[in-house]
């Protein structure tokens, strides 16, 4: 019996797809390194990327693994820097560039579109 146009039995919820786990697992991964949770987040990025390969999120974790190894870079950049004192300017270039493509991934993620160059250093 339904009572003023609303149906008599609610619809039943659908199970998720392969497509909408892999988006839900870019997303962690993406939320993962924006909280400081590098480590976490490249070894999700490592063993999920077999399972989505031929999808648009095997893009998303490529980009992700490549965004830690780069950081890591930035790092090791910093620390040679600092005999002559220029290791929070690299710091500081390299956590503003993590931050924008770490959050132009969580976007692209979120609106389950793929990313456009996964292994390139830019956005």
């Amino acid at each position: 019996m339904s009572f003023a146009g609303i149906p008599a039995t609610a619809p039943t919820p659908t199970a998720p797809t392969q497509g909408d786990k892999a988006r839900l697992w870019s997303i962690l991964v993406h939320l993962l390194y924006l909280v400081g949770a590098f480590p976490l987040g490249l070894v999700m990025a490592y063993i999920k990327r077999p399972d989505f390969a031929g999808t648009i999120y095997e893009g998303h974790m490529t980009f992700a693994i490549r965004t830690f190894w780069i950081c890591a870079l930035f790092t090791l950049c910093a620390l040679a820097l600092r005999v002559v004192g220029m290791e929070f300017i690299t710091l500081f270039i390299g956590s503003i560039w993590a931050v924008v493509r770490v959050v132009v991934a969580l976007t692209r993620a979120i609106d389950a579109k793929p990313i456009l160059n996964p292994q390139g250093w830019v956005i």
